[in-house]
């Protein structure tokens, strides 16, 4: 039988018991707030750091598009075309194209551009004959392009003569005693001389003519597709080849 003093001691332990949990449950709770402060302390301070180098960053872009605003344009510097007299030595023409091509490709100058450089170029008779083309001429500007100046500059200075030995003398071209390379560069100085157009077909066909029987017969058993591939071809066979007489 459960006596007034055993109920009256156990009533004391419970609430004892109660008071102990909710104390355990206001620390533990205390605690998740002190860590849900830290971490929020924690972003907010992350928050700053990354608006300080937001900040850093804009500075920094604003102070470079001041300084490009301070320094002046730099314009790119207009080539330099050599001087063209217009005299008799077709030759000397040929030279001169040649050079003012060269430029022209290094430097990528519009078609206008290259017409109006080129007669800036011209002196003596050169100047006279352009200033007659241009006064024969009613519909428009004789040339807007490099190409078409040269057109009407070779019908001038190149005489139907000279090119036809330029001609013949392309026709004759082989390597004989040149090696690959020489006789490429050779091979397509003359064609440049002649002024002869010719599809990538017709080129190849040409430079193959023209090789060495030993070399010749063996780049007729590849396959090529451009002029370069079969400049190339030839080459590592006169290697190959040399190599053979060298051992």
């Amino acid at each position: 039988m459960v006596t007034p003093m055993a109920t009256q001691v156990a009533l004391g332990d419970l609430g004892k018991i109660l008071q102990q949990m909710e104390l355990n449950r206001r620390e533990d709770r205390a605690h998740h707030e002190r860590v849900l402060q830290a971490h929020i302390q924690m972003q907010m301070q992350q928050i700053q750091q990354m608006q300080q180098q937001l900040q850093q960053f804009q500075q920094i872009e604003a102070r470079e598009i001041k300084h490009s605003r301070r320094q002046p344009s730099q314009k790119k510097e207009t080539p330099k075309i050599p001087k063209f007299y217009g005299g008799c030595d077709p030759k000397i023409y040929l030279d001169w194209e040649a050079q003012v091509e060269q430029i022209f490709n290094e430097n990528h100058v519009k078609d206008q551009a290259q017409v109006d450089l080129v007669v800036l170029g011209f002196l003596e008779y050169a100047k006279t004959w352009w200033h007659k083309v241009c006064k024969n001429y009613d519909q428009g500007p004789p040339a807007t392009s490099w190409m078409d100046i040269k057109t009407l500059m070779r019908a001038r200075f190149v005489p139907p003569s000279y090119r036809k030995e330029l001609l013949l003398k392309l026709q004759r071209l082989h390597q004989g005693f040149m090696c690959v390379s020489e006789y490429f560069k050779e091979l397509e100085s003359q064609m440049f001389r002649v002024g002869i157009k010719e599809t990538n077909k017709e080129k190849m066909q040409r430079f193959v003519n023209g090789l060495r029987r030993d070399i010749q017969d063996q780049v007729e058993l590849y396959e090529y597709s451009t002029l370069q591939n079969v400049f190339t071809l030839a080459l590592r066979i006169e290697t190959h080849l040399n190599g053979w007489v060298l051992s």
